[in-house]
């Protein structure tokens, strides 16, 4: 009989521990890790390591890394956007845009606590830069690329 309650009592521990494991996990905004990239960028969107706590399921947090996996540029700036319920604002997730003068190929920016809105429906990177200019009088051609990711919900 004890035998019987043991094994019922490990039985219903694991299960309740499967279970909640399954539910955080479809609780997620993204299915992690996400990579998106073009001729010029790589983004991945990796689940945060626990540094901060989330309050309230308002947000969720995950680890951000862009890549310049193409030429040497210039004046490079990246731009976060998210959406909201009921509107078509976008809202801007940083009040410093980043700016980098140069950013090498295989140079590296990474957001290790990026929190996004549980609300969101969408996250959206723009990024901008000018390619090398030809003399020191003129700067290069301005460029910019937008990644959107979409919820897995």
């Amino acid at each position: 009989m004890k035998k019987l309650i043991t094994s019922l009592f490990i039985f219903c521990f694991l299960a309740t521990g499967i279970v909640s494991n399954a539910s955080a996990e479809a609780d997620e905004l993204f299915k992690t890790p996400i990579i998106k990239q073009s001729d010029q960028w790589k983004i991945e969107i990796k689940k945060a390591k626990e540094t901060a706590k989330t309050t309230n399921n308002k947000f969720e947090r995950y680890y951000v890394v862009i890549t310049n996996i193409g030429k040497d540029l210039d004046s490079v700036e990246f731009n976060t956007y998210r959406n909201e319920p009921n509107t078509e604002t976008k809202y801007g997730l940083s009040i410093n845009d980043l700016q980098y003068e140069k950013f090498n190929q295989g140079q590296v920016f990474e957001f290790p606590n990026f929190p996004i809105s549980s609300k969101s429906r969408e996250l959206q990177f723009e990024i901008s830069w000018h390619e090398k200019p030809h003399s020191k009088e003129v700067q290069g051609r301005k460029y910019k690329e937008t990644f959107t990711f979409t919820p897995i919900k």
